[in-house]
């Protein structure tokens, strides 16, 4: 056998190989199944191994400080109801974990595409965070049906139609500036700037708006 020959030969099992990694690497990382054995908030989860799970895509209530964002323990139950001690299907976007370490995905216990659901039935917001935006329209849509129809903490933790106690708005859910800047004012302003609409912080908000 001549050295070109062997040279093919060789070639050709590397790729092989290289495929059958990447395949299971693929496959691996944007699908997978594992048992939830905690839930930790509205939005995070344990899986076994003890991976921690951020659901992509939507922010839930917080739990776990001196005072629970509102509406924080209703979002803590309906997570646990769905997936606590049940397999659930795991998929990626672009990111693979967050600042904090955790494992950034989308999950979906049976059929019900979990992250989604939260929003839709008022329990989390959709919440955008570049790259990882597959599913970011679908969640703006389901969060604007769960606002109209007033379910979850749109019924809850609104004072005079207001979301003030946790992160619920952005510039794109306002038509014009001035919109926007009634709610930063009624919402306390410089002093609870808890939506972050003043990116620059010198108290005039969404300024491309007109």
């Amino acid at each position: 056998m001549n050295f070109s020959r062997i040279a093919k030969i060789l070639i050709i099992f590397v790729l092989v190989v290289v495929g059958i990694i990447l395949t299971i690497f693929f496959k691996g990382d944007n699908e997978s199944v594992f048992k939830v054995i905690k839930v930790i908030d509205g939005d995070t989860i344990v899986i076994e191994g003890g991976e921690i799970i951020r659901y992509i895509g939507i922010d839930s209530p917080e739990t776990g400080q001196s005072n629970d964002d509102c509406f924080a323990q209703e979002a803590f139950n309906a997570n646990k109801e769905l997936v606590e001690g049940k397999e659930v299907k795991l998929k990626k976007d672009v990111s693979e974990r967050d600042k904090y370490g955790r494992l950034l995905r989308y999950v979906w216990v049976n059929d019900i595409f979990v992250n989604e659901y939260l929003v839709k039935e008022g329990y989390a917001l959709s919440a955008k965070f570049l790259p990882d935006v597959r599913y970011a329209e679908q969640f703006d849509n389901v969060e604007k049906q769960a606002q109209e129809e007033n379910l979850g903490l749109w019924s809850l933790c609104q004072v005079d139609g207001v979301i003030c106690s946790i992160n619920a708005y952005d510039c794109s859910d306002f038509e014009t500036q001035k919109e926007a800047q009634d709610i930063y004012e009624f919402c306390g302003g410089a002093d609870n700037d808890i939506h972050k609409l003043d990116s620059d912080n010198d108290k005039v908000v969404c300024e491309s708006l007109p």
